[in-house]
């Protein structure tokens, strides 16, 4: 029996025998079973993203030679290997500068930012000042500049809190979050009075985190007692007895703050989110989410915008792109969560991949009870790695929150969260 079983192993079509998971696989083996014609492609650009996440170095002519391998995409991840084999692929990488992806583009202007030692920190610079350039790409150069230590990276992101919009303002405040200077506050206390929204509550973070003052988004608190400092000659910071100011409440979703206002909330409604809570046994999960949702939804800030997207087989949303907070819409919407249904399998890749398609979305939050079980990705490794490509040089928050699911399935919600800046919570 043992002799014909290993006959039929040996005999079978390659194609039929199940694929290696990336992750047991040495990074050489996966060059080469990228490079496999015979193998399936989508086992191949699985092996792909697994070697572009990994970060490990690797040799410029065995990367070079997967090329042909590549389209669409997973050339996002190749460009990503090719940033790992040093300066040696230097020319091919300015190859692909102008592509039309901007993602593309950025992987190889943070590329050559981060390799090029003689050149690098002029490049970002002149990409940085190119208003035509994509903003992955100005993303990339401001992070290369502070990949590379560059004492330009804290000049240029300082020089830009003022007029950066969208993920390159968050970008800055990230830099300066790296490398924080009691110096920055004034800066950061100018941006309060100019604006709204994430890049106000990232910027009290910050503050809070120089100076110890528990002061919430009031400009005017902030500069009061950064002048008071200034005239007595003392250095910002707030004595282990200062007061906390008040009325710094923050609106949250299920014990967790929102920082930005376009939000897009990702629900699980698969089948088992109409188990009852352990302590309220008339109450599911996802009546739980709902309700908490609802009573949430009118309490955003009158310039909010936001979308909620449900995912089990299928995914489905409320407007597939980012609503105003009017009145009409919260009346819509409301009455369109409480007829929704729960049933079905986990498609948790195909609901982030929606919430990443909302055109300038700062912040997602993500609400599961289990393992991914249908979808175009269910493994959860893969879909981390999926995540990472959407947001590399978007800055999107991604909280998460975990509603009784099992250890396996709250570790990668844990995981998500924290590779994207976000809190994750744990609800038995």
């Amino acid at each position: 029996m043992a002799l014909l079983l290993l006959l039929a192993v040996l005999v079978a079509p390659q194609g039929s025998r199940a694929p290696v998971p990336a992750r047991q696989l040495d990074c050489e083996t996966l060059l080469e079973r990228i490079g496999e014609r015979r193998l399936p492609r989508e086992e191949r650009m699985a092996y792909l993203e697994e070697l572009a996440v990994r970060g490990q170095a690797l040799e410029f002519d065995a990367v070079h030679r997967i090329r042909g391998s590549v389209r669409g995409e997973f050339l996002v991840d190749y460009v990503r290997c090719l940033s790992l084999c040093g300066s040696e692929a230097l020319p091919e990488l300015r190859k692909l500068l102008k592509r039309h992806d901007p993602a593309v583009t950025a992987e190889a202007v943070y590329a050559v930012t981060r390799l090029d030692a003689a050149g690098g920190e002029s490049y970002a610079k002149q990409v940085l000042a190119d208003p035509r350039a994509p903003v992955e790409a100005r993303v990339a150069a401001l992070r290369g500049l502070d990949a590379r230590r560059s004492v330009f990276a804290r000049v240029e992101a300082l020089r830009r809190l003022g007029r950066a919009e969208g993920p390159l303002l968050i970008e800055c405040l990230q830099v300066l979050r790296r490398n924080p200077e009691l110096q920055d506050a004034p800066y950061l206390v100018e941006l309060l009075h100019r604006r709204e929204g994430r890049p106000a509550n990232e910027a009290v973070r910050l503050l809070q985190k120089l100076t110890g003052y528990k002061i919430g988004r009031d400009p005017r608190a902030w500069r009061f007692w950064m002048l008071k400092h200034r005239a007595q000659g003392t250095a910002f910071r707030a004595a282990e007895d200062a007061p906390g100011e008040a009325g710094t409440e923050t609106i949250t979703y299920l014990g967790i703050p929102i920082l930005g206002e376009k939000v897009v909330f990702v629900l699980d409604s698969s089948g088992s989110m109409e188990t009852p809570l352990p302590e309220h046994t008339a109450l599911t999960r996802g009546a739980r989410a709902v309700q908490e949702l609802i009573g949430l939804l009118p309490r955003l800030p009158e310039r909010a915008a936001f979308d909620v997207v449900f995912f089990q087989t299928d995914v489905e949303s409320y407007a597939r792109k980012l609503v105003p907070r009017s009145e009409e819409n919260l009346l819509e919407i409301i009455a369109w969560l409480r007829r929704h249904a729960f049933t079905g399998g986990t498609n948790l890749h195909d609901g982030l991949r929606q919430a990443f398609e909302h055109d300038g979305v700062e912040e997602i939050f993500l609400l599961s009870d289990g393992e991914p079980t249908v979808g175009e990705l269910i493994e959860p490794g893969r879909i981390e790695a999926r995540v990472r490509r959407w947001n590399r040089w978007r800055n999107v928050r991604v909280n998460t929150i975990s509603f009784g699911a099992p250890p396996e399935a709250r570790n990668f919600l844990y995981r998500l969260a924290q590779a994207h800046d976000g809190v994750c919570r744990v609800i038995w």
